[in-house]
């Protein structure tokens, strides 16, 4: 269900693209005020390269986010895994002292009766 519904928000973002680009055609000059370089572009070029630079940035800025939550992830791994392997290791002690301590019963004479 979720993925229809991004399916469709993407097609609809597509097609606002789409038809911005197709409306605002015309040139533009587009200079950044401490360089000497101007550039030409049209309106929809400029939307997009702010849109994909906007993206970028949001997503370094998302991913260097969640730098703790994936060091903290990575920490509880490793102590889950210690700890199983501590299980396992008490658990193969445990099987071991069992197997020295199970003696077999031997045929007992009963008590008071003499051969």
């Amino acid at each position: 269900m979720i993925r229809l519904i991004r399916t469709i928000l993407a097609l609809v973002g597509l097609i606002v693209i789409v038809a911005f680009a197709i409306a605002n055609r015309t040139p533009v000059d587009v200079s950044f005020a401490p360089f000497p370089i101007v550039l030409e572009l049209p309106v929809y070029g400029v939307f997009l390269i702010g849109l994909v630079v906007g993206g970028l940035l949001g997503g370094i800025a998302v991913w260097l986010g969640g730098f703790g939550a994936r060091r903290n992830a990575r920490r509880m791994r490793n102590k889950v895994w210690a700890l199983e392997n501590q299980v396992a290791a008490l658990k193969q002690q445990e099987r071991s002292a069992q197997a020295q301590e199970y003696v077999p019963r031997r045929a007992m004479a009963p008590q008071g009766a003499t051969s």
